[in-house]
């Protein structure tokens, strides 16, 4: 610890106040650090399911989209129909 205070009480003899310093400890056991990246990591995994989940809703949109244009335009063959061939 070091002394801290204004100028005039540090003059004085019999007062001076004691204040802890602002470094880092190494013996301290106390570590914030894993909480932080593991909540780091979860939203990016959960940002990542998101931009999955919104790229597959737009393919589906647009597929359903270009149907319904195929159908109002008046054409009868808008979904391609697989026909297995026998040999």
């Amino acid at each position: 610890m070091v002394p801290c205070g204004d100028v005039e009480s540090l003059a004085e003899p019999n007062r001076t106040r004691q204040c802890f310093r602002m470094a880092h400890d190494p013996n301290d056991t106390d570590d914030d650090g894993g909480g932080n990246r593991r909540g780091a990591l979860i939203g990016l995994v959960v940002t990542a399911l998101l931009v999955i989940a919104g790229y597959y809703l737009m393919t589906v949109l647009r597929h359903q989209g270009q149907m319904e244009d195929c159908l109002m335009s008046g054409r009868s063959n808008c979904a391609p129909v697989d026909i297995p061939t026998h040999k």
